[in-house]
């Protein structure tokens, strides 16, 4: 259902307006975002053409909820090695919030897993 659900955003389903916050949404989701992932960075060109530039913007958001060093380091390499610019600060920002996420993941992960065990 994510898959397709991503599909209709690039299909002209869905109104470029209100697509970009639809992907961001599965980015954000724990079952869809790898594979939301993945469908931004096959896509990107006719979401670029497509998508208004402040709902792409606002779609990149969902990036910090790749918080695993795997995707971060694939978010950064992705944005990188083509140069994307979402205007401003607007990419270091959510850049920055990933790398917070990825921080706290690692650093505290342990021990709430401990916490919540506690729970059982």
């Amino acid at each position: 259902m994510l898959e397709r659900t991503l599909t209709r955003t690039i299909s002209g389903e869905i109104r470029t307006q209100d697509a970009p916050f639809l992907v961001s949404a599965i980015l954000g989701n724990v079952y869809g975002r790898e594979l939301a992932w993945a469908f931004v960075k096959t896509n990107w060109e006719k979401m670029d053409q497509m998508f208004p530039k402040q709902g792409l913007r606002r779609m990149c958001g969902g990036i910090v909820s790749l918080a695993t060093p795997e995707l971060e380091r694939d978010v950064r390499d992705f944005f990188t090695t083509r140069k994307i610019d979402l205007g401003g600060k607007t990419l270091d920002q959510y850049l920055e919030q990933l790398r917070i996420a990825v921080t706290v993941r690692e650093r505290d992960s342990r021990a709430l897993r401990a916490y919540l065990d506690g729970y059982r």
